[in-house]
């Protein structure tokens, strides 16, 4: 059997080589900024569909913490008091400012996210390397992919929800929400109500993988919005359900190995710069009169406060070109994959395939 899913392992590697070599300095910048701040993967993916179970496990750890009086609410009651004596002396319109501010701020940064992620494709389709111009022109699509995901997202967790409140309606009635009547449930209702919130937990977490990773590059081949996408990608997938569970089996598999070396190169470069920074301070602190002079004085405060920022600054820098790499290649797999699937909705340029004649790829001004 001819599986498509272990075949793009080495053509991803042939199209990140292709793609990112050879190096240009001005072209890996691009690259490595857009690896940093684009949205997806399978982190970003995943977390559509299952980020509301880690939500029921920490609901339900917080809501079963035993008290005097058996099972309750008593560790809520403490977050939401103190939270509430926080805020008691704000103007609630001001309060009311700042949530819609920041919930503005954080919906436009995360629709740039998902932008950025349809320009990677973009640059990987042209096999040049553009910001500005593909974020304008992929700017609605991100809006679409953006509200698809978070409608996804809110409906895969209304059952984990229910679940949950069904678990501790006493700790839902602190924050003055009626529970109506999942209080009343029994013990076969509940386990019930939690296995169809691990059911719809699932499907919404491959739905929001294959948005990402299969939806979102048709979006740019095809140069169509969300639902098109889908549309396309859905007749394709239909009658290839074994290289489906191939494909999430194997790209586990190299999401788990593309971390570890992530992971490895942020321990070492974060071990250098330590030891760099752990030097600078004890070098800095003579003049001030000692280690103890960093916490103890203003001034010394701010050269301990410049170093870790630059620590942390340096610690990002360095790693990235690893992350660039990895990212490269995880997304490369996963065009590679529909490319096997169907060809014309992977947008992957002939430059970047095997086989064919390689051509040196140039930079576009952004």
């Amino acid at each position: 059997m001819n599986w498509l899913a272990v075949d793009a392992l080495d053509r991803a590697v042939d199209a990140t080589r292709r793609f990112l070599f050879p190096f240009e300095a001005v072209r890996w910048v691009k690259l490595a900024f857009l690896a940093l701040v684009m949205a997806g993967g399978t982190a970003g993916a995943s977390r559509v569909g299952a980020s509301h179970l880690g939500v029921s496990a920490a609901g339900i750890g917080l809501w079963t913490e035993i008290s005097p009086t058996g099972v309750g609410p008593m560790r809520l009651e403490r977050v939401v008091g103190t939270w509430s004596e926080r805020v008691a002396g704000l103007d609630d319109a001001l309060i009311v400012a700042i949530a819609i501010g920041a919930l503005l701020v954080g919906v436009a940064l995360a629709v740039c996210s998902v932008a950025f992620r349809l320009v990677f494709y973009d640059a990987l389709a042209a096999t040049e390397v553009a910001l500005w111009r593909p974020l304008r022109d992929r700017f609605r699509q991100a809006l679409g992919l953006f509200g698809f995901a978070t409608t996804l997202a809110v409906a895969s967790a209304i059952p984990a929800v229910a679940f949950v409140v069904a678990l501790g309606p006493g700790a839902v009635r602190v924050l003055g929400v009626s529970v109506g009547g999942f209080s009343g449930l029994s013990t076969a209702a509940i386990a019930a109500l939690g296995a169809f919130s691990a059911v719809i937990g699932v499907i919404g977490a491959l739905g929001g993988r294959f948005t990402f990773e299969f939806v979102a590059p048709t979006m740019v081949a095809r140069d169509v919005g969300v639902l098109a996408g889908w549309r396309r990608v859905w007749d394709s997938l239909r009658g290839t359900r074994i290289d489906l569970v191939a494909y999430l089996a194997v790209h586990a598999v190299v999401a788990a190995g593309v971390g570890f070396v992530q992971a490895v190169a942020v321990a070492f470069v974060g071990g250098v710069v330590a030891v760099v920074a752990l030097v600078a301070l004890a070098l800095a602190a003579v003049p001030l009169g000692g280690l103890g002079a960093l916490i103890g004085t203003s001034v010394g405060t701010a050269v301990l406060a410049t170093v870790l920022v630059c620590a942390v600054a340096a610690v990002v820098a360095l790693s990235l070109p690893v992350r660039l790499v990895a990212r490269t290649y995880l997304i490369a797999y996963e065009v590679s994959t529909l490319a096997g699937i169907d060809p014309d909705s992977a947008p992957l340029g002939s430059a970047l395939v095997s086989g064919a004649e390689p051509e040196v790829v140039g930079d576009n001004s952004a």
